[in-house]
């Protein structure tokens, strides 16, 4: 029905061209007055087209049945045919058999054979019906008879996709398209019952596409299913001269190739688990049937992308796919990971061996398990490793699919046989771990081990190149050599291996990893993209910062000794912070705002059944707030409030002993899914279910804890997800700014870019540097390597740090600046060794010893702290108010680069000062406290610009002890103290009248003048 040249922009022109667009993708036009006349509408199926089927495909069958039932052969093959899809549902049937007396099996649809090699099934697959009609009647309701579907695509006389078409310049878009399934489309229908006939059902206009796979009147839930834009979220591209922007559904999603391998390989059925008593459902029926599950756009094209790229670049390849929370990435990495166990060479053999699926979490996720395992597919395909044992058994005997944790890759790593086969690894939540040793022994495992890549040393002449010089080595030594060769071949990309890592939020490391580099800038980048920003456009995950409110807590500290100890700076801050955190008057303020909150505003949300989520810095804090909210949640005022508690370990509350067991009452095993009931509405966590929750029901999150980077997206994104009747997130935040959750956030809504690659030569510069402090020798490092990489025997321990002992001596030699900056450059050494041998293989024995070296080193040379008298007995708070800042205002645009901190050679210098502790507590009671505030510290700063411009004072700090600078300093302080008087005339009267006062503002300003011209010296 070629579209004939009009001026018209009617909805039906738009329709001609949509039909025409599907025939031009082989489908074949059926008009309407045809399709009336062979479409069953009791039956839903066009019987004509199907028999046609039947008898060209499968001849012999039919004969049999023809033998048994005669003329009315057809009619008993089609009742037969409706008896299975009332039972097994129409998906069931598509992709098996129909059996039936007397012995005839039927197969009503032939899936795209991989290859060519079987002629019988090309031949089979082209016999294939595939359909297109308009102005569809479908209804059998006195209602529905004259009711039309505006396009249908139909595949041996089954009608699979059902489309409604709206045009603009009509004055309607694809919300009315929507509107017309939700209330004049009636469910009841056949044609429209899940998985009896239709599959999917489209609402499309020149410019969107949204798409349901059940309709329930007006609770139908239509969801886009457009291409994105880019960087720049959800829609569609601009649309190419002479198309529409949704014109490549039929281009693209709808062909007939392509809607038999949605059929086949993606379309998924879930079921009930219980029924309505709560007891195990064991049958997958139609009758059990619990959603129809059809591929979005975004995850048609993510498989179908890699599987392209594998093929043509072959196995050796790593892929980084940033997909948002909101994606359903667990049926993407299932999809994927079916698609790549049945990818097949032109040869018929499989590309890869078996596929790999790995979490980052020591207990396997039990979602992505499910929906891999839920997934049509022979038995013994798909092995779950428990343990390591398991994972290396199922290595070892090929199995398809194999689903583990990273973690036990360490352990296995020497026991695998790998040799001449391929993997496809995939990783789910793709983060540092993966581009740290765990992930390096993920390589040393699967990794083909039998040498260097030959066509990387095709120049070579001689074989120098592959082998050692072994010479003269004892056993022992030819053992450490072959282990050197495997460490070595493990480093950068495998030959053999090829890893696919999903992440929302990729790192640096991550990206350099796993990322693609654009030829145009030099920098990784993502294989694929699904925006943060899409996702939230499109309406798969809420916006978190959207009702974001913070809050500032005062306060003001006082001594409750008359000891003054020197301690460490920046440690004892820290210490005070918690402090004041697990102070009562904290607790009880944060928990009294957090429990009258939660009743008041979150609880009755979702009809009574909204949860919240409360983060705290440490477990002892979440202990203390639980038991405080608990107390509060016994009040009348506070009735329905119901805290949980979530931490691991054990720890000392007040000499007792507690658990999460012992706070709770019952197991922590059962915490995620008790607090799915109206049991628990509350949950106050540490660490614990801050990332990898997935709660829809989480309405609100209060934060008391630090979160910077990744760890803000990741806790935050706990809120995200949706849920009936949810609507915007609330988050109470009482221990971060906007300014910070916005830097946070940021790298990560649209796609996530690099400031900077690595430089991987910058190992070198690490090394000259540390070369310089000559605290170990090469035949050190040497003979260490000999005894740690060969055979282990009962001296390997004792020799390993005998050997370390002459540079512990060097190492002690230094002074206490040169033992932290070597220390720094140790550990700044192993991370980037480790790092850039995950980006490339460094083919550097000497380097890869040194790092084995230094990593022994390193565990002996860890600062030791000397233990220092508790905070508590030293401190008290005695003011404390906590103040709402109000609603923020946090909106993101995208397109700011994530900082890689990777590859410098230099390390910071020391920041952790002694310092006095009146000085410690009088600098944060001037950034906190209610009484020394803003106009007392512009008095302290002006006091102490006049000590400074004073040059002899100065001089005299520089060439004087600490002691004997105190006669002129004091006189000095006094001195300012009385010119500044104007300048805070209250405060000048609070410090002269109170002598406590009064020395601990000049102790705290001696000890900053005295470090600072000291400072200055250095």
């Amino acid at each position: 029905m070629a579209v004939k040249p009009t001026r018209s922009m009617s909805e039906r022109t738009f329709q001609n061209h949509v039909v025409d667009g599907f025939e031009k993708q082989d489908y074949t036009y059926v008009p309407q007055s045809q399709m009336d006349q062979n479409f069953n509408r009791e039956t839903a199926i066009d019987e004509q087209t199907l028999i046609e089927f039947l008898i060209e495909t499968q001849p012999k069958e039919v004969a049999k049945v023809e033998r048994q039932y005669g003329v009315r052969w057809s009619q008993a093959v089609i009742k037969r045919i409706g008896q299975v899809i009332a039972d097994k549902g129409l998906l069931w049937t598509l992709r098996n058999q129909v059996e039936m007396a007397p012995g005839a099996k039927f197969k009503i649809l032939y899936f795209k054979p991989r290859n060519d090699l079987n002629q019988t099934a090309v031949e089979h697959y082209r016999a294939n019906r595939f359909q297109v009609t308009d102005e569809f009647h479908y209804g059998t309701m006195k209602d529905d008879l004259n009711n039309r579907i505006d396009v249908v695509l139909l595949v041996n006389g089954f009608p699979l996709v059902t489309i409604e078409l709206k045009n603009h310049q009509t004055g309607q878009t694809v919300n009315n398209a929507i509107r017309q399934y939700m209330t004049d489309r009636n469910p009841k229908e056949q044609v429209f019952q899940p998985d009896l006939r239709s599959l999917v059902h489209f609402a499309v206009d020149a410019d969107d596409v949204y798409m349901a796979t059940e309709l329930k009147g007006k609770s139908t839930k239509f969801v886009p299913s457009n291409q994105g834009n880019g960087k720049d979220g959800g829609g569609n591209p601009p649309a190419a001269p002479g198309k529409f922007g949704t014109s490549y559904l039929w281009e693209e999603v709808l062909t007939p190739d392509s809607l038999l391998d949605i059929i086949e390989r993606f379309v998924q059925i879930t079921y009930r688990e219980k029924d309505e008593h709560g007891k195990k459902i064991t049958r997958q029926a139609r009758s059990t049937m619990k959603a129809v599950i059809f591929p979005r756009y975004h995850q048609l094209r993510v498989v179908r992308r890699l599987l392209k790229a594998t093929r043509e670049q072959g196995p050796g390849h790593n892929y980084l796919i940033q997909h948002s929370a909101g994606s359903g990435k667990s049926y993407s990495i299932a999809w994927l990971a079916y698609h790549l166990a049945s990818l097949t060479q032109d040869s018929g053999d499989s590309f890869f061996n078996s596929v790999i699926v790995l979490v980052d979490r020591v207990i396997l996720d039990e979602q992505l398990q499910g929906t891999i395992m839920k997934m049509p597919h022979p038995r013994g395909m798909v092995a779950i490793a428990k343990d390591s044992a398991g994972l290396r058994d199922a290595v070892n005997a090929g199995a398809r699919i194999i689903i583990s944790t990273i973690q036990k890759f360490p352990y296995i790593y020497t026991q695998t046989d790998t040799a001449g086969r391929t993997f496809a690894i995939i990783i789910d939540e793709a983060h540092s771990s993966q581009s740290g040793e765990a992930h390096r022994k993920t390589k040393q495992a699967l990794g083909d081990h039998s040498g260097f890549n030959a066509d990387e040393f095709a120049d070579v002449s001689d074989n120098d190149a592959l082998d050692w010089d072994d010479s003269g080595l004892d056993e022992d030594t030819d053992d450490a050599a072959l282990r050197v060769r495997n460490e070595l071949n493990a480093q950068g990309v495998q030959p053999n291996l090829s890893f696919y890592a999903f992440t929302a939020t990729p790192k640096p490391s991550t990206l350099e990893t796993f990322g693609t580099v654009n030829p145009d800038t030099g920098k990784p980048e993502p294989f694929d993209l699904y925006s943060m920003k899409q996702a939230i456009e499109e309406g798969f995950i809420l916006d978190v910062l959207t009702n974001y409110t913070t809050f500032k807590t005062y306060f003001q500290l006082v001594k409750k000794s008359d000891e003054d100890p020197k301690r460490k700076a920046s440690r004892t801050k820290q210490e005070i912070m918690n402090f004041v955190k697990l102070d009562p008057s904290n607790v009880s303020k944060i928990s009294e705002i957090i429990v009258d909150h939660f009743h008041d505003h979150v609880m009755p949300l979702l009809h009574g059944d909204g949860k919240g989520m409360v983060v705290t810095s440490s477990r002892k804090a979440a202990a203390e707030y639980f038991r405080y909210m608990q107390k509060l949640a016994a009040k009348t005022e506070y009735a329905g409030v119901k805290p949980v508690v979530a931490f691991s370990g054990k720890l000392d509350l007040g000499g007792e002993d507690v658990t999460e067991e012992t706070l709770n009452g019952f197991p922590p095993s059962e915490i995620a899914e008790r607090f799915n009931t109206s049991q628990f509405n509350l949950m106050i966590v540490a660490n614990k279910f801050q990332t990898g929750f997935d709660q829809p029901k989480l309405c609100a999150m209060y934060v008391d804890k630090k979160l910077t980077g990744v760890a803000a997206v990741q806790t935050l994104s706990r809120l995200n997800r949706t849920c009936a009747g949810k609507q915007t997130p609330i988050v109470l935040d009482f221990a971060n700014d906007a300014a910070t959750i916005q830097a946070a956030f940021e790298p990560y809504y649209t796609q996530t870019d690099l400031d900077r690659v690595t430089d991987p030569n910058v190992i070198y510069d690490m090394k000259t540097a540390l070369d310089a402090f000559q605290i170990y020798d090469e035949e050190e490092v040497a003979a260490l390597c000999r005894v740690w990489l060969g055979k282990p025997d009962e001296s390997t321990m004792p020799e390993v740090l005998r050997l370390l002992g002459p540079a512990k001596d060097r190492y002690a030699d230094l002074d206490e600046d040169g033992q932290e900056e070597f220390r720094k450059r140790v550990g700044k050494f192993l991370h980037t060794y480790t790092y850039v041998t995950q980006m490339i293989r460094l083919d550097d024995q000497p380097l890869f010893k040194l790092d084995t070296y230094l990593t022994f080193l390193n565990r002996e040379i860890a600062p030791e702290y000397e233990p220092e008298e508790s905070i508590d007995g030293l401190i008290a708070v005695t003011q404390l108010r906590i103040e709402n800042k109000g609603q923020a205002d946090i909106s993101l645009t995208g397109g700011e680069p994530v900082k890689n901190n990777a590859g410098t050679v230099g390390v910071g210098k020391g920041g952790d000062d002694e310092d006095y502790l009146s000085s410690i507590i009088d600098q944060l009671n001037q950034l906190f406290g209610t009484d020394f505030s803003d106009p007392a510290r512009k008095f302290f700063e002006g006091l102490m610009t006049l000590l400074q411009g004073d040059g002899k004072l100065s001089q005299q700090a520089r060439n004087n002890s600490r002691a004997d600078f105190r006669t002129p300093f004091d006189s000095a302080f006094l001195t300012a103290l009385f010119k500044s008087q104007s300048e805070n005339a209250d405060l000048f009267r609070r410090l002269s009248s109170s002598q406590e006062a009064m020395q601990i503002v000049q102790e705290s300003l001696f000890n900053e003048f005295y470090n600072t011209a000291h400072r200055g010296k250095e």
